[in-house]
């Protein structure tokens, strides 16, 4: 994540979700029932647990629900499946941040679908400038998303997904330093904000994320991380901290384990 030297903004933002178009989301209703569907396939007894243990990085269990979430910015039933995480500093370190970020992560056939609630003691420092698709959305106030659904953890193989709070977008391929902008997922994202957080609901289409959506990984290298500004200074966490002052280190990013996945990439 990069980080520019704190800003403080004070963003007045209307009390309903926003939902934009042209700023960074193709929102499309409906897009549910015509996204192509995978056949999933049930994994060996014991073998998450397996994979869990022997991990050197967190791993988050992605259960697949029956019923899509309303991308509304409001915790959908449907989480209540997920396994809530929570964020640390992305350096590493056991202090816990000012700034408490706590994400839930579902799948449908279709689509991965996420929840972030980015609480904050200072929420009149929130900031959101960028309001421009793929522009410099990580110098707000953002959740950034880093998705390698091989999980090879090679330097050019994941994607990266900025949003901030409005929600305006920025996405990319390609390493750090050489990101190619052209992509551009149909991404469904809204957002909410009250006086001790703001709220971000997402979902991403399998078809955007892989070369074929009827074919998934089991296991997918991710990081899910955020930028936060309060009055003295700024926090980046993480869910798997890097242990770096850059977020881009896909060895350290962490693991998915996806109830939809039909492919075996865990040996």
């Amino acid at each position: 994540m990069k980080a520019t030297a704190c800003r403080l903004g004070i963003v007045a933002l209307t009390s309903v979700a926003v939902m934009v178009l042209a700023m960074g989301c193709d929102l499309r209703p409906g897009a549910e029932q015509g996204a192509p569907a995978v056949k999933p396939a049930k994994a060996a007894p014991g073998a998450f647990e397996a994979f869990k243990k022997k991990s050197s990085v967190p791993v988050l269990y992605v259960p697949l629900v029956s019923k899509a979430p309303k991308i509304d910015a409001k915790l959908d039933p449907a989480y209540e499946k997920a396994t809530p995480v929570n964020f640390k500093f992305t350096a590493g370190g056991d202090a816990k941040p000012a700034a408490k970020t706590t994400a839930y992560v579902v799948s449908t056939k279709k689509k991965l679908y996420m929840y972030f609630v980015c609480e904050s003691p200072d929420m009149d420092a929130l900031l959101a400038d960028v309001r421009k698709r793929d522009g410099q959305v990580w110098n707000d106030d953002c959740i950034e998303l880093f998705i390698d659904p091989t999980n090879k953890r090679q330097l050019d193989g994941y994607v990266h997904i900025m949003v901030n709070s409005i929600p305006v977008t920025a996405e990319c391929k390609g390493p750090a330093g050489a990101e190619d902008y052209s992509w551009n997922p149909k991404i469904e994202a809204k957002t909410d904000k009250t006086k001790k957080a703001w709220v971000l609901e997402l979902a991403i289409p399998f078809a955007d994320l892989v070369p074929d959506p009827s074919k998934i990984n089991r296991v997918w290298a991710v990081n899910m991380n955020r930028m936060a500004y309060l009055l003295d200074g700024t926090e980046d966490t993480a869910w798997s901290p890097t242990e770096s002052t850059s977020s881009h280190v896909p060895s350290k990013f962490g693991a998915f384990w996806l109830e939809v996945g039909n492919v075996d990439n865990t040996k």
